[in-house]
């Protein structure tokens, strides 16, 4: 596994926001629900749009095309068309410091 230090864009998002970032090949999501900072794969696994240009609702993210909702901490589909589960990511506090596991 690679660590990211994601510390600056943890910080700096406010409720409600997503911000995207590239680790290696992977697309990745950062998102400020209401239980705190998430990190899932930033494509819908529905029609594979990018989901930092949709809503984070809560505890959930929306695919800004067709309005599939998944569970921040756990990528599960709450709502919308049949698909797959987003992957998570695990986010660690160390130190003061925010690190993505990839």
């Amino acid at each position: 596994m690679v660590k990211i230090d994601v510390t600056d864009a943890v910080r700096s998002l406010g409720a409600g926001e997503s911000r995207a970032f590239a680790a290696g090949s992977e697309e990745i999501a950062l998102c400020r629900g209401d239980s705190g900072v998430f990190a899932v794969a930033d494509l819908c696994t529905h029609a594979h749009a990018r989901l930092t240009d949709g809503f984070v609702l809560g505890d959930l993210i929306e695919c800004p095309l067709h309005q599939a909702q998944y569970r921040l901490d756990t990528g599960e589909r709450v709502e919308g068309p049949e698909c797959p589960a987003l992957r998570t990511f695990p986010l660690i506090e160390q130190d003061g410091r925010w690190f993505v596991e990839t």
